[in-house]
């Protein structure tokens, strides 16, 4: 990602928003993982660290991942806070993971994938760094498999934050899983609320670009809207709206 992305301008506030501190998409991956003390976990796409320090205290070492400087900082500095010394945060990116082969028990990946710029490439150093019967943790928001649905969806978000690449639709992601030996199972999905004014603050998203959002909103089908459940306020402004959130857990 270049330096013009949200992550590098508000990393801050990405730090502090609930949705990725609080989720119980967090809880849950906890459970699936079954961590054990001498476990080593990578966290892909890293954000503020909240995944990585979610796992710290029931692992041997967790190592958290990100393309933008800004936010390893700020998940450095935060798990110095949380006193979480056996978690290490460094720059990287999905598609060249700087790790040798099967060094790591667990791989988490949350609300991250959808701005790799190779997802298949992403795919595939996951599988070559997860050790045999080691486990991938997938969190994102997915496409839907009708076309228009799927447009409009990566488009809302590409107006939003230029730094979107493209959320897939499940169907590819079964088809990425399966191609690297990595077995397919959908855990668990759900709406992912999303306030309207929050999340054009934290994309730090400018003027002009926030007409053509609320443009794209006003142009929708009726299965559109209800698909992503977008509601409007008094006043004829985007109130909230959901994405489709999925984990999936892959076993290699």
């Amino acid at each position: 990602m270049t330096n013009e992305t949200p992550f590098s301008k508000n990393a801050e506030m990405y730090r502090d928003e609930k949705a990725f501190a609080e989720g119980e998409d967090l809880g849950l991956m906890m459970k699936t993982a079954e961590c054990r003390a001498d476990d080593r976990v990578l966290d892909i796409g890293a954000g503020a660290g909240h995944t990585a320090l979610a796992f710290s205290p029931y692992v041997q070492e967790c190592v958290g991942v990100d393309a933008t400087k800004e936010m390893v900082e700020v998940a450095s500095t935060f798990a110095q806070e949380k006193g979480a010394g056996n978690v290490l945060f460094q720059q990287g990116t999905a598609e060249s993971l700087p790790f040798p082969d099967e060094s790591f028990d667990i791989i988490t990946c949350r609300y991250a994938a959808h701005h790799f710029s190779d997802i298949r490439k992403a795919v595939s150093e996951v599988a070559r760094v997860l050790k045999k019967d080691g486990r991938f943790l997938l969190v994102d928001h997915y496409a839907p498999e009708d076309l228009v649905l799927d447009e409009f969806v990566n488009h809302l978000n590409r107006l939003r934050d230029p730094s979107h690449v493209r959320e897939s639709s499940l169907s590819e992601w079964q088809s990425m899983f399966t191609a690297h030996q990595l077995g397919y199972q959908e855990v668990q999905k759900w709406n992912l609320p999303i306030q309207y004014e929050s999340w054009i603050q934290r994309g730090g998203t400018p003027a002009d670009r926030e007409k053509q959002i609320i443009a794209h909103l006003h142009d929708i089908s009726d299965d559109v809207r209800d698909m992503f459940c977008i509601k409007w306020n008094q006043n004829g402004q985007p109130d909230s709206f959901c994405l489709k959130a999925i984990f999936i857990q892959g076993v290699k």
